[in-house]
C-alpha cells in the first residue's frame, strides 16, 4: 500500500474495524500484543477478550463509491483517535471487509454489499489516511476467525477452521497459530465450493453458478422461499411470517420444529450439501476446531444441530477424533478483534 511506517513492536494502540454492506465499527485496542503474547502463553486456558479503549459505530450510509467511503472512513478513525487523545501516535489499522479481495494491496475484486467490484480500496484508504496509519485489508471472515481463535471458540486450538452463514458464506483458517491467507488472499472462500455441477444451476453473486452460498446464503435462500412459496408452496412459513414479503430464513426454521412437511423437504436437500462442504474441507485441513457461525445459522438452531450431527457422516475416524465442532462465541466483536490483532502483529512483524 502506499502509506508506510516504520514497523515498532513497541507501537501500544491499534485500530480495528468492521466494514460491513450497512454499518462501519471503529475499536481502539492498546497492548493487543502483549495480550496475545500471554494468551500463547498459556495455552488451553480461557483469558477474557481484551477491551476496546473506544468504539464508535457509524452507517455506511447512501454515499457508497469506495472513494468516499475511504475517505469518511479515515475521518472516522481520526475522531476515534482525537477522542483517546492519541492523535499524534502512530497507530496500525486493520480492516475487516464483507468482500472477496485479490492480492495483498487491499484490492477488492468484488463485494455484493457494498456493490463494489475491483476497486482499489486499500490504496484509497491508505492515501486518505496517510503514513502514521499503516493499514491493511482482510477478509472479514478472516478476522472474525482470527478473533475467535485468540480469545474466543478457538481458544487451546492451533488449527482452527471457521465458517460463518449469513448473507453470504464464508471461512477462515488459522494453521499452527498462523491466519492461512493463500497466495492471492483468496483462501478457504468454502462458499464458493461447487455442489451442483450442473450448466443451469443456480446462480452465484461471485458469479459462477452451483456454489454453496448460491443454496445455503441468507440472501439466495430468502429469494428461493418467497419465491416459492409465492407460486402456492403450503407451509406453515406463510402463517409465521404473515406474507410472503416478509419470509426469512429464520421462518424456514420455525416452520422445521414444528415438522412442516415443505420445511423438512428444504432441509433434506440443503443439509448434505452443508455438511458434505464442510466435511470436505475437513478432510483436506484436518483442523482440530471447527467454528459455526454468522447470522443466520446462529439465528437458525434446527438447521445449525442438523448440520452439527450430519458432518461425522461424511468424515473416518481419523478426521473425527482431534474434532471438535464449536459455535462462535464473541459475536459481533469478533471481527473488530482479530483485524486489531493481525494489524498489530504485521505492524511488529511486518511480512
Amino acid at each position: 500500500m502506499t502509506n508506510t511506517a516504520t514497523p515498532s513492536a513497541t507501537t501500544p494502540w491499534v485500530v480495528g474495524v468492521d466494514l460491513g454492506g450497512t454499518n462501519v465499527r471503529l475499536a481502539l485496542y492498546r497492548d493487543l500484543l502483549q495480550a496475545h503474547a500471554e494468551r500463547l502463553a498459556r495455552p488451553g486456558q480461557i483469558m477474557p477478550p481484551p477491551a476496546y479503549t473506544l468504539m464508535h459505530r457509524e452507517q455506511v450510509g447512501d454515499k457508497r463509491d469506495a472513494a468516499s467511503v475511504a475517505v469518511r472512513l479515515a475521518a472516522g478513525i481520526e475522531r476515534l483517535l482525537a477522542d483517546a487523545g492519541v492523535s499524534d501516535a502512530l497507530v496500525p489499522v486493520g480492516v475487516g471487509i464483507a468482500a472477496m479481495l485479490r492480492g495483498f494491496e487491499g484490492d477488492v475484486a468484488n463485494s455484493p454489499n457494498l456493490g463494489w467490484r475491483d476497486e482499489p480500496f486499500g490504496r484509497m484508504l491508505a492515501d486518505a489516511l496517510g503514513p502514521r496509519r499503516p493499514v491493511r485489508l482482510y477478509n472479514d471472515v478472516n478476522a472474525i476467525v482470527y478473533g475467535e481463535y485468540g480469545y474466543g471458540a478457538g481458544v487451546g486450538a492451533a488449527d482452527v477452521l471457521g465458517v460463518f452463514v449469513g448473507t453470504g458464506i464464508g471461512g477462515g483458517l488459522v494453521a499452527e497459530d498462523r491466519l492461512i491467507e493463500g497466495a492471492s488472499n483468496c483462501a478457504v472462500e468454502i462458499g464458493h465450493v461447487k455442489v451442483d455441477l450442473r450448466p443451469n444451476a443456480p446462480l452465484c453473486g461471485c458469479g459462477g453458478r452451483g456454489c454453496l452460498e448460491a443454496f445455503a446464503g441468507g440472501r439466495n435462500l430468502q429469494d428461493r422461499l418467497r419465491e416459492e412459496l409465492a407460486a402456492g408452496q403450503p407451509s406453515v412459513i406463510l402463517g409465521l411470517a404473515g406474507s410472503v414479503e416478509q419470509v426469512t430464513p429464520g421462518d424456514l426454521d420455525q416452520a422445521a420444529a414444528q415438522d412442516d412437511a415443505y420445511a423438512l423437504a428444504m432441509y433434506d436437500d440443503l443439509v448434505p450439501k452443508i455438511a458434505s462442504t464442510l466435511a470436505n474441507a475437513v478432510f483436506v485441513l484436518n483442523p482440530s476446531r471447527l467454528i459455526l457461525g454468522g447470522g443466520m445459522l446462529m439465528r437458525m438452531p434446527v438447521l445449525r444441530q442438523r448440520i452439527i450431527e450430519d458432518v461425522p457422516r461424511y468424515l473416518t475416524k481419523a478426521q473425527i477424533e482431534p474434532l471438535s465442532i464449536v459455535e462462535t462465541q464473541l459475536e459481533e466483536d469478533a471481527g473488530l478483534l482479530g483485524s486489531a490483532l493481525l494489524a498489530a502483529e504485521r505492524l511488529a512483524t511486518p511480512l
